[in-house]
Formats: C-alpha cells, structure tokens, sequence
C-alpha cells in the first residue's frame, strides 16, 4: 500500500502535465475552415460567347468545359453567358457583361464569390444543422443563404439589388452599419455603398420590367434550373436583344460616372490655391 501511495504521487502529476501539454499543442494546431471545404471554387458547365478568364498570376484566358477554376479567378462574361456549379451540386447562371471573382471562405469575409459588376442567378442547395451558410459578396452588400434561388445584380453605382424567387435570403450592408433585411420568396431589397437595406418591397412592384421565374417551373424537363434557363436564353432572340440593350446601358451609365468622376477631380485642382489655370 505504501509502495502504491508513493507511485500515484510521483505519477499523478506526471499525467496531469502531459493532459495539459497535449491540449494545448490541439489548440495550436491550424483548424480548417468548415466553409472552404464545403465548396471549394467552381467548376463551368456551360458556356457561351466571348468570356475571358483571368487565374491567378496569369494572363486572361479562354473558359473550357470542365474546367476548374481557383480562388482568386476573375470571370468577364461580355456578350456570353457562363454556368457555374458548385461541388455540393448548386449552380450560378452568369449573366452578359457581368464581372464575378471566385473566392474562399476565411474568418474576414465567408464569401464564396464576389460580383463586382452585373447579374447572376444562384440555385443554392439546402444546407443544414450546423453548416456554414452560403455567402456571396458585392461592393455594397452580403447576402447570406442557407439554400434558395435568387437573382443578384450590381450596377455601375454600385448598388445592389437581391430577388429571391425560393427560400430565404439575409442580406446585409457592407459599409454601414445597422441590421440586416430576411427576404421571403416574391421579395426584393436595395443597398447602396453606404447605406443599410432597404424595407423589402414585392418583386414585380420594385422592377416589373425584369423576367423571374417560378419556383419550380423547370423541373418537369429533368434538368437543373439553371441548365434550362442557360439553353433557354441561348435560343431566345427577343431575350439577347433585351440583354444587349441592358449591357449597353450598364456601359453608358459606367461611362458616365467616370467622366463626371474626372470631372470632379479636375474641379477640385482648379479651386485650390495657387493652382495654374491649365
């Protein structure tokens, strides 16, 4: 007995010490990100028109059915049009004219991709329990999801507006602060660069002119949503004329932001102190 007393004192700490020290050595080890593993860049199914990509650390290149694509990917759709799925199955439907940047979750900014500029449409697969949910970035907002369809469009001001057509959709203002607006199917909100979002408004009352579906109206044909709407609009002239006509609006409003921004830059040298008059 003295023998097994003497023993649990000289052990006891022993094993206390090596718990600790194995505990914080878990501690220290780098976790990996739930949502960088849940999906992990994109891969284009579809696409049409001239596109050009930019990857990482390389020159612009041209889009290849199946090609994966890395964070850090800029997409340029010009006249075309793109189709994007996820590794858990989701898709993104890349309008004309529409820039969009592939990213990966981290701890600063958990969104999945970042759209700098134009439309996109997402079917987004139900997540559950505790998995991360899908974000999708813009210069003025994020939008939050857990599985729905919804359309997100970025113009030259960059103001954002978010349709939702199925599910429910968070959506947040990047640069003010304040709350967030829930989006229910039929529902739209917009948010600029330093505002909040506003009150969500009916869809068809906010922007009658733009076409949305109906949840659900695709599923008959055994294909995606996304895989309809994209050979619908292949084959829909009136549709690529509409497009166009929107892309060159979107242009001429880029156009002239920028030359009203210089002209602003050039107003202010003028009015400083002992500028030269050029």
């Amino acid at each position: 007995m003295r023998h097994t007393a003497i023993r649990c004192i000289l052990f006891c700490p022993l094993i206390l010490w090596l718990t600790i020290a194995m505990a914080v050595a878990q501690e220290q080890q780098p976790s990996s990100t739930p949502a960088a593993a849940a999906i992990a860049g994109a891969t284009i199914a579809e696409w049409k028109g001239n596109i050009r990509l930019s990857l990482p650390g390389q020159s612009f290149s041209y889009p290849q059915r199946g090609e994966q694509l890395p964070r850090g990917t800029v997409l340029d759709t010009g006249s075309g049009r793109l189709l994007l799925r996820l590794s858990d199955g989701s898709e993104l439907l890349v309008r004309p004219h529409t820039r969009l940047q592939v990213q990966q979750p981290s701890l600063t900014d958990g969104s999945y991709f970042q759209l700098l500029l134009g439309r996109i449409r997402a079917v987004i697969n139900k997540r559950t329990g505790g998995a991360v949910p899908f974000e999708l970035g813009t210069p003025s907002a994020v939008i939050a999801v857990r599985g729905t369809q919804f359309d997100v469009e970025v113009n030259p001001r960059n103001v954002t507006e978010v349709d939702v057509v199925d599910g429910l959709v968070e959506v947040y203002g990047r640069n003010a602060t304040g709350g967030s607006v829930l989006l229910e199917p039929g529902f739209s909100t917009r948010v600029g660069m330093d505002s909040g979002p506003e009150q969500p408004e009916p869809t068809n009352e906010m922007r009658p002119e733009v076409e949305r579906p109906e949840p659900g109206e695709n599923e008959i044909s055994g294909k995606s949503e996304l895989e309809v709407e994209f050979e619908r609009a292949e084959g829909d002239p009136e549709r690529e004329t509409a497009e166009s006509a929107e892309s060159a609006e979107i242009t001429e409003m880029k156009e002239l932001q920028e030359i009203s921004e210089q002209t602003a830059v050039a107003a202010e040298a003028d009015s400083k102190p002992g500028s030269e008059p050029q």
